[in-house]
């Protein structure tokens, strides 16, 4: 995920004026990190712990399958959700601002359904249920995401895009946990799950005020240009098509083995479903390591030598050092060594491809686009290929036979990300 550098139209161009306060930007920036923590929780222990435990408790035998229907159905709400509540937030006018709502409303969303997750008793059913869970968080992300531009002055979103990848890294760490943890304890990990978002967003939203948009104009559009809005032309914006295809084969050759984990250790590793839960929470634990590690230092010493494009290579060569592993040391230890070095690897991708995107994002170069939109755009390139994954993964274990499959195609999918940086005319 990367932040545009261009204010929304619609509120006062955030300045570096005496009128920003510190203070309560530095709360603003701690609040964002816990709803990305939030955020991320609720997908990484979904896809990773909990869905794959229900899709297998209805039919074991075609678990791979019926997990990849699950997930395909959520990409949906992956397409469509998270750029319309973009702009739409953009177009709201309320005595409780833009942003606050759809926040609100995103969240509420979430834990609801995510709360009637274990209710399902069909394949079918818990596809609709999670297809809702994932309109509010896209809700919710849009939301939140927004609210970058908007409040903070170009000076300071460098630090609030580091503090939202280090919450990015937490959270997926913290899904894991929390769901592997407490896989066995019935409703827990989903009432769990439902208060985090619930109350970080309370909290967030009661502790930072969006300002009123009640006496903002109204801008008026047609249908058609409100659809229009939403492509970005890869002719016009070629470092743009390049990012965003280098960051989405990123994404699918780092989540593709995640969204498989569960079964991975059960089938592949040979642990017991009791001990693929339990063992699934220390892997959390590993890869947050391995992330919080390389991503503190990666931004800080890409800014101090002005590149970008080398972190990037030098990152997909560590994943795919990690996504080998497990084909020659087929144990726990060798899991263990996996999660360790894809951490690594990834936390070197994250610091630094929120760096990157800023650079080639289209509005930086335009001016006037609606952050709500331009943001949720960009995320498409990693909320697609999280929702493509699973399926891309079962496809590959139904027509090979077995797992080795997935750890191959994610070494091809990061190694062609990697290539597909050198392009970038605008980024060294």
């Amino acid at each position: 995920m990367a932040l545009t550098e261009i204010p929304s139209p619609a509120l006062p161009p955030a300045t570096d004026g005496p009128s920003v306060e510190r203070p309560p930007l530095r709360r603003m920036s701690f609040g964002l990190l816990m709803v990305y923590v939030a955020i991320l929780a609720v997908n990484s222990g979904g896809n990773g712990i909990l869905l794959p435990n229900i899709v297998a408790g209805i039919d074991e035998a075609a678990k791979v399958g019926n997990l990849a229907f699950v997930t395909t159905v959520a990409f949906v709400a992956n397409i469509f959700a998270q750029p319309v509540a973009g702009a739409l937030s953009d177009a709201t006018r309320s005595r409780f601002g833009r942003r606050t709502p759809w926040m609100v409303g995103g969240a509420l969303l979430t834990s609801g359904f995510l709360l009637g997750l274990p209710l399902a008793g069909s394949v079918l059913a818990v596809a609709l249920v999670w297809l809702v869970v994932q309109v509010g968080v896209n809700t919710l992300q849009a939301a939140a995401t927004a609210i970058v531009p908007d409040r903070y002055p170009p000076a300071r979103r460098g630090g609030v895009s580091a503090m939202i990848g280090v919450g990015i890294t937490i959270g997926n760490a913290v899904g894991v946990i929390v769901a592997g943890g407490a896989a066995s304890r019935g409703l827990l990990p989903y009432v769990v799950l439902a208060l985090l978002v619930l109350a970080v967003v309370g909290l967030f939203v009661v502790l930072n005020r969006d300002p009123s948009s009640a006496g903002l104009a109204r801008e008026r559009t047609s249908a058609k240009d409100f659809l229009r809005g939403f492509w970005i032309s890869p002719r016009r914006h070629p470092d743009f098509a390049w990012a965003f295809a280098s960051r989405f084969l990123m994404v699918i050759g780092f989540y593709g083995s995640q969204t498989y984990g569960l079964y991975i250790l059960r089938d592949y590793i040979g642990l017991s479903d009791a001990e693929s839960n339990s063992f699934a929470a220390t892997m959390g634990v590993v890869l947050l390591v391995g992330v919080l590690l390389s991503a503190l230092g990666s931004g800080w010493l890409s800014d101090r030598v002005g590149r970008r494009k080398p972190f990037i290579v030098w990152s997909s060569v560590v994943m795919s050092l990690a996504l080998a592993i497990p084909l020659v040391v087929p144990t726990t230890t060798g899991v263990l060594a996996y999660a360790f070095l894809l951490g690594l690897g990834f936390g070197v991708y994250i610091s630094i491809d929120l760096a990157l995107m800023t650079e080639v994002l289209p509005a930086r170069l335009q001016g006037g686009s609606s952050a709500g939109r331009d943001l949720a755009i960009l995320g498409l390139a990693t909320t697609l290929p999280q929702a493509m994954s699973p399926s891309i993964a079962a496809a590959l274990v139904t027509i090979t036979g077995g797992y080795p499959a997935v750890f191959v195609s994610g070494i091809v999918f990061v190694m062609l990300g990697a290539v597909l940086v050198r392009p970038i005319k605008a980024v060294r």
